[in-house]
Order: structure tokens, then sequence, then C-alpha cells
């Protein structure tokens, strides 16, 4: 099975003309997404079929090509389901709208040749070629280019996001045929928490929420002044910045994962989790600014490129089971630090016992056999596996949704 993956270059120095016609070309598109999802918003409906009817010629007339039309529509789609999919969790959502500068490029609206991309324009039979910015590591995986990609402006730069359909080779590893389970408990205080063989990972969250809250008083003093152009660019450079930490541990720990043989890594299922926890409105606001789901993301495609697992548990009862004895209890936990097993009195740290917990549920559940991951019948029930405690677990392949479907 193919991996989905995707890599971002820069055009190199596109001449004056080739700048107006991204600016130009951009601003239309821009236009075809807004009226594909005012007429969403207005028919309230975010059926493809429905919005592609009632707007390609619309979108058409504006002078773009067809294979740009139908970006056009599939972003509005996508905006408009995201919309309403908040209106039905009974979210607070206003009307959406399109504020980024880019571009959506049909399969059959481009080609990369060599290090250069091969762009339709809007006369038939005319291209325009811009030179890309290709790092070595990335020129290889160039002819695995396969789906609809992405031109966007950043500052006063283009670049090109393209799809890669990469084939899968499994990895050949040493040992008996083994397992080894690393389970993985993520949280606020401690980033990551890791117990493998030789010892324990650990990540210290405490200076990325220190820091985060710098990032947020820094936002309200600014927003105080109205300087909104300001609130933006800190906005981006905190993003950036977590990206950066996100994409160092996750490395770090599929490293990690890869020294064993047959390496299995369980993660916890955690979506759904700012709906089920509120606090404060200071941890409301850490717990907004805890970027998991991109920590998950970036595990996931990285443990595929090594060839390891992932299991995916869902996290109820792990942090206050004991790994020693079963007993579940909520007294077991007193503290946010420590768990005392009131049954046994096992001891330790509360992060510790909820990677052990993690690790013995997946390996249960491996042990057993994977469940079943295909999509159930009406009215069936998905097959999962029982660990410790009676916590769930899935067995995930690696899935990337921004790769899937249009862009």
């Amino acid at each position: 099975m193919p991996r989905a993956e995707a890599v971002v270059l820069k055009l190199r120095f596109p001449s004056k003309a080739k700048r107006e016609w991204l600016d130009r070309t951009a601003g239309l598109f821009h236009q075809g997404v807004q009226l594909a999802l005012d007429y969403a918003l207005s028919a309230k409906t975010s059926n493809r079929g429905k919005i592609h009817a009632a707007t390609y010629s619309s979108i058409r007339a504006l002078g773009l090509p067809s294979e740009y039309c139908r970006m056009a529509v599939n972003e509005a789609v996508q905006v408009a389901r995201s919309h309403f999919g908040l209106r039905k969790k009974k979210r607070r959502a206003g009307k959406p709208r399109v504020r980024t500068q880019r571009i959506g490029l049909g399969v059959s609206a481009y080609k990369v040749v060599g290090t250069a991309l091969r762009v339709s324009t809007e006369k038939k039979g005319e291209f325009l070629w811009f030179p890309l910015s290709v790092p070595a590591h990335f020129r290889d995986k160039l002819q695995y280019v396969k789906g609809d990609a992405r031109l966007f402006r950043r500052g006063d730069e283009w670049f090109v996001m393209l799809p890669l359909s990469v084939p899968h080779t499994p990895t050949v590893r040493d040992g008996d045929g083994q397992v080894t389970v690393i389970g993985v408990d993520l949280g606020i205080a401690r980033l990551l928490t890791a117990k493998h063989p030789q010892g324990c990972l650990v990540v210290n969250g405490k200076p990325i929420r220190h820091r985060r809250e710098r990032f947020a008083s820094l936002r309200q003093r600014l927003q105080r002044h109205r300087r909104t152009d300001l609130v933006r660019a800190i906005g981006s450079k905190e993003r950036r910045w977590m990206t950066h930490i996100n994409h160092k541990v996750s490395k770090q720990l599929v490293d990690l994962a890869a020294r064993y043989p047959n390496p299995v890594l369980a993660l916890e299922r955690l979506d759904g989790i700012r709906d089920r926890v509120r606090g404060s409105k200071k941890f409301n606001r850490t717990l907004n600014s805890w970027a998991f789901r991109q920590l998950v993301d970036f595990v996931q495609y990285k443990a595929a490129r090594k060839g390891v697992q992932v299991v995916f548990v869902d996290p109820r009862g792990t942090s206050r089971t004991c790994p020693r004895c079963g007993h579940a209890d909520r007294s077991n936990r007193t503290t946010q630090a420590i768990f005392r097993c009131v049954a046994c009195g096992y001891q330790g740290n509360a992060d510790v016992v909820a990677s052990l917990n993690i690790a013995a549920a997946a390996l249960d559940v491996l042990r057993h056999g994977p469940p079943d991951t295909a999509r159930p019948h009406k009215g069936q029930a998905p097959s999962v596996g029982r660990g410790l405690g009676g916590v769930k677990v899935w067995v995930s392949a690696h899935t990337d949704s921004n790769l899937q479907g249009s862009m």
C-alpha cells in the first residue's frame, strides 16, 4: 500500500510577468471559492454535486480553466463541511470566509518535469514553467507526485505543495518475532512520556506552556491597542515554533522506537478531548493551544517511513489503573504527578504508569490478532480489542486527512 506524503517547494525567482499571473489567478480563484461557498451557505448544503452544478458556470465565467474551477468548488465544500460540523456540535461559528491567497491545481492542470513545475493557463495549449528549489533528499521523490496540488503565497514568496504516493517497502528487522511495544502518554505538564525497555523518554512541557502563555499575554496587549497586524504575525510565529517542536519530538520518539526489533508505538486516541474537558479560562486556553493532533500526525508519517507500527488506545482509565494488580479507581491518583494504588500499594509517576497501561493494552490486542479496521456495515459495531482494565484498542494505518481527496 503506498504511503501518502506531501512536499512543499519554493518557486525560484519567478519573473514579473509570472508573478502577475500568479496574483491575478489567485484573485480569481479566491472569487470562485467565495461564490461556491456563498451558495453552499445559502442553500445549507455541503453536497459536492449540488454545489458544482449550481456554481460551475459562474466560476468558469471568471476566466478560470475547468480544473481550477473544480478545485475552487472542492475547497468551498471543505470549508462548508467544517462550518456545518461546528454548527452541528452547537459550537459558536461565524460566517466562514476565504482569506488565504492560493491556487488549487487539479491533476491535469500541472506536471512536474525534472525540477520544474509546468502549469496550464487560461489559454488552451499554453503553459507557464516555474523552476523549483528542490533539496537533494527530495529529488528522488518527485517521481511519485500524484494527485491535486496547491500553489500558495507566504509573504513575498510563492510555494507549491505536491502530494506524493510513495511505495511502501516493509522494513526487515532482526528478532525472534516478539514485538516491542512502547506506550506513549501525551500531556501538558509532560508533553510526552514513553516507557521503553531501556528507560523512559520524557519531554517536559512546562517551558512550552510558559512560552505559550507569554505569547497569549502579548497578543492581548496588542489587541487592546488594535494592532491586529502584529497579532497575526505573532500567531504565525507561535505556530511555526510549535511545529518545529513537534517535528523534533516526533523524530526523537520514532528514532527511539526504530532501535528495537519489531517496534510498535501505542498512542492515545484523544479526539474530542477539548469538548469533554473544560476548566478555568487559563486552563481552557492552555488546552486549546495543545497541538497534540499535529504531534500525532507527525509521529504517524515518520513511523510509516521507518516501518514502525502505530496502535491507538482509548485513554479512559489508563491514568488510574494499577499496572501491577489491574485495580482501577480514581483514588489511585490523588495528585497530578503521583500514582499510588490503594489495593496493592504500587507507587510511581502517574505519566509513566499511564504509558505502561497503554503499552499493556496495545500488547494485549496484538497478541489476539489485529482487529478488523474495515468500515463496518450499517448497524454493525466496529471490531475492537480489549486491553488492560477494559481499555479499547484500535490498530491504525497512516492516514493524513490533509492529503486525502482534493486539496
